[in-house]
C-alpha cells in the first residue's frame, strides 16, 4: 500500500456555498449525557415526548437549519406546503433518532435490538465477507446512521466507522467511549494521517468500514449529478476501492414507527476500473437519491447542498 495515498479529510459543507454553517453549540458530551441520564431515569414515554418539543423548538428557533433544510428540500417537491412539513418532521425525526441513540449508547445491545424490529439485505454483507475483501459500507445523512454500526456490531461484524474529528476533545474520548462497548473502532480523518493507510488495512483483514459519503472531503469532492442538479460527493469510497476492491454496499437504519426501525443493506454498488471517480461516486449518488425519495422526513441534511441560485 502506498503510504502517500490521498487523506481523506471531511469538511462540514461543499466550498463555495452562499449559505454555511457552523456546528451547533448544544453538540457536546454535556448535552448527550443530560439526554441519556433522563432516558434512563425517567418513564421512556416522557423522554420521547420530550425529544419531539426539541425538535419542534429546534424548528422555530435554527432559522438558518431549517432554512438550508426548506432549500434541500427542493429537490423532492416544490410545494412549498408540503416542505414546510416535511422540514418540520425532519426536525421532529432528528430529535427522535437523537434520542434512540442516546438510548442506545447508554443501555447496550438490548435495548438497540428492541429498537430494530426488520433487518433486510444482510445477505449482501454475508456474501461479501464470503469473498474476503473487506465491505465499504456507505452511508449518508440519512436515518439513523449511527445505530447501524451499533447492530452490525452486535451481530458480530467487526466495523471501523470513519468519522470526523469533534470541535474538542472530550466529545472525542465520550463518542469513543459508547462505541467501544460495542466494539466498534473509529477511524478519525482530519488528524491521523495514517487513517486512510488504517481504513485499507482494515479492509484486507476483511472488517467492515463504515463512512458517510454524501457530503465531501478536502480533496477528494467530486461533482454527480444528484437531483438533477450538480452537488458535491465524497469520492473516498470509490477512491478505496480502486485499492481494495472492497464490496461497497449502501446501508441505512430508517424509522418506520416512532421508536421502530428498520436496517437494510442494498446490493453491492457495481464500480469498474475503466470509470473515473466522478463516474464512480455517479454511481453511489444515483443510489442515494432513489432511497431519499422514499423517505424524505429522514433526510437530516441541515447544511445547503446547492447554492440559492442553483435551485
Amino acid at each position: 500500500m502506498d503510504q502517500t495515498a490521498p487523506q481523506i479529510v471531511t469538511q462540514v459543507q461543499p466550498p463555495g456555498l452562499d449559505l454555511t454553517l457552523t456546528r451547533n453549540s448544544w453538540y457536546t458530551p454535556c448535552s448527550f449525557q443530560t439526554a441519556s441520564w433522563m432516558i434512563k431515569h425517567l418513564p421512556r414515554p416522557l423522554t420521547r415526548s420530550m425529544a419531539v418539543a426539541a425538535g419542534e423548538l429546534g424548528y422555530r428557533l435554527c432559522k438558518h437549519r431549517r432554512e438550508a433544510l426548506r432549500r434541500n428540500l427542493t429537490a423532492l417537491t416544490q410545494n412549498e406546503k408540503h416542505r414546510r412539513a416535511l422540514s418540520r418532521k425532519c426536525f421532529h425525526n432528528f430529535l427522535r433518532m437523537l434520542h434512540d441513540f442516546c438510548d442506545c449508547a447508554q443501555s447496550g445491545a438490548n435495548r438497540l435490538n428492541a429498537l430494530i424490529v426488520e433487518r433486510r439485505g444482510f445477505e449482501f454483507l454475508e456474501a461479501a465477507r464470503r469473498k474476503a475483501k473487506g465491505i465499504l459500507l456507505i452511508t449518508g445523512h440519512l436515518g439513523a446512521w449511527e445505530l447501524g454500526g451499533m447492530v452490525l456490531a452486535s451481530d458480530g461484524f467487526p466495523v471501523n466507522v470513519v468519522t470526523l474529528a469533534e470541535p474538542t476533545n472530550e466529545l472525542n474520548e465520550w463518542r469513543q467511549k459508547y462505541r467501544q462497548h460495542f466494539g466498534i473502532k473509529t477511524v478519525t480523518v482530519g488528524v491521523d494521517k495514517f487513517a486512510f493507510v488504517e481504513i485499507i488495512q482494515a479492509l484486507r483483514r476483511n472488517e467492515l468500514v463504515a463512512m458517510l459519503v454524501d457530503r465531501p472531503y478536502l480533496n477528494s469532492g467530486v461533482e454527480v449529478e444528484f437531483f438533477g442538479r450538480t452537488t458535491l460527493f465524497s469520492a473516498a469510497a470509490a477512491r478505496v476501492w480502486q485499492h481494495t476492491q472492497a464490496a461497497v454496499i449502501p446501508a441505512f437504519v430508517l424509522q418506520l414507527e416512532p421508536g421502530q426501525y428498520g436496517c437494510y443493506a442494498y446490493p453491492p454498488i457495481e464500480m469498474t476500473p475503466d470509470h473515473t471517480l466522478e463516474q464512480n461516486s455517479q454511481c453511489i449518488a444515483d443510489v442515494f437519491q432513489e432511497i431519499i425519495r422514499e423517505f424524505p422526513e429522514q433526510w437530516f441534511n441541515f447544511v445547503p447542498i446547492w447554492n440559492h441560485q442553483s435551485l
